[in-house]
């Protein structure tokens, strides 16, 4: 089974097992980190994501791997808040964010650039728009080029 597979396997399971809870995922990651496997999932909660919400969704997601076996080498599994630079991972998240301050980085060169910082304008099927603020020109990203993308809120702290 490729990485890639395996990937969507396994993302497939976390958002089957954690449909029904109160729970947002928010993004799954199965990489290698050193010498070990981790499986990330990062979740959201209406109220906010506790360390209590993190246990809980951890031992859903564990007992469901367990029964379904889809991964023969040994992996943590690690389960955490989005946090504020919160991964923009799925279509909805764009919407989601309209008006937000995000960043995007790209796998190739848009009108020369390849990272942008400011506010989301728009998002379509294929595409998103972002108003950057270093130059204040308006870039269209097709979304097959985001190699990353989270929100970027700035921090004002009194």
């Amino acid at each position: 089974m490729t990485g890639k597979t395996k990937q969507n396997q396994l993302e497939a399971i976390v958002e089957r097992t954690l449909q029904e809870t109160p729970f947002e995922v928010v993004l799954v990651e199965y990489k290698k980190e050193g010498s070990n496997w981790v499986l990330r999932t990062f979740i959201d909660h209406p109220e906010g994501v506790t360390l209590d919400h993190c246990q809980s969704a951890s031992r859903l997601i564990a007992d469901a791997l367990e029964q379904e076996d889809p991964v023969q080498q040994n992996y943590n599994i690690e389960v955490s808040s989005p946090g504020v630079d919160r991964p923009l991972a799925k279509p909805g998240d764009f919407e989601r964010f309209l008006n937000e301050r995000v960043f995007v980085k790209t796998r190739r060169a848009v009108d020369g650039r390849k990272s942008f910082t400011g506010e989301l304008e728009a998002s379509a099927d294929r595409e998103i728009t972002v108003r950057n603020e270093s130059d204040g020109q308006s870039y269209v990203i097709a979304r097959e080029l985001i190699a990353k993308a989270t929100l970027k809120p700035i921090l004002k702290f009194n």
